[in-house]
């Protein structure tokens, strides 16, 4: 199997915990883009960002001022803006051409933050590119049409319908079955389902699907598995 490493990394403002695991993330990148106050996750860390977007209501002026001497590129927004900080950053990923992106801090804190961060994999510009939410034993991903992911026996992954209906639902190296292979909104049948192989196929006809899958070891959460 083919594992590659998430090329570009965004940091927002939520919870940063386990800062070894997220110092590798990022400094194994080859573009770290900060959503405004993310900047301080990245100086804590001893990294300097290529960007920081946002509109800077959250960062000290020393911060700022740190980061202008570092030579960091500073894409600023109006604080009464129609999005929250993470959208623009991410805006600014693919304008950069990045397809495999890794979204850091985005949980945790309030929650309205978390689950706007959430909404951004429904993107229809980032659904079907590999864009994934990344916690220390966590991701948080969309499902494609055709992929696979990678666990162990034993653990969990839920899935959860983000659209009215998801149909044509199959799965392989899942203990449950989805019922008629249909998720409908409200509904949250798939939640907690079982790895019963180290790989999982997974396919959907219609809708968007949402993957959360809690990881028994971080060692190999940063490691995106290649999937047509």
């Amino acid at each position: 199997m083919d594992f590659n490493k998430p090329k570009c990394v965004i940091v927002s403002g939520g919870l940063l915990e386990d800062d070894a695991y997220h110092r590798e993330i990022l400094r194994e990148a080859e573009m770290v883009i900060c959503a405004d106050s993310g900047a301080r996750h990245a100086l804590r860390l001893g990294i300097t960002p290529h960007y920081v977007v946002g509109d800077f209501d959250s960062l000290a002026p020393a911060e700022s001022q740190e980061l202008k001497k570092r030579e960091v590129k500073f894409i600023k927004y109006p604080q009464e803006k129609d999005y929250a900080d993470t959208f623009y950053a991410l805006g600014k990923a693919l304008e950069l051409g990045y397809q495999q992106i890794a979204l850091v801090a985005c949980l945790g804190g309030r929650f309205d933050h978390a689950f706007s961060n959430i909404m951004l994999l429904a993107l229809p510009q980032a659904r079907n590119l590999d864009i994934r939410i990344l916690e220390p034993y966590q991701e948080i991903f969309l499902v494609k049409p055709k992929m696979k992911i990678l666990g162990q026996k034993g653990e969990t992954v839920s899935l959860l319908p983000l659209s009215e209906e998801v149909t044509g639902i199959t799965t392989s190296g899942l203990y449950y079955q989805v019922p008629e292979g249909k998720f409908t909104m409200g509904f949250p049948l798939g939640v907690s389902n079982v790895f019963v192989h180290e790989v999982v196929e997974l396919s959907v006809e219609k809708g968007l699907l949402l993957a959360i899958h809690p990881q028994k070891e971080k060692s190999g959460n940063f490691r995106f598995l290649c999937t047509p």
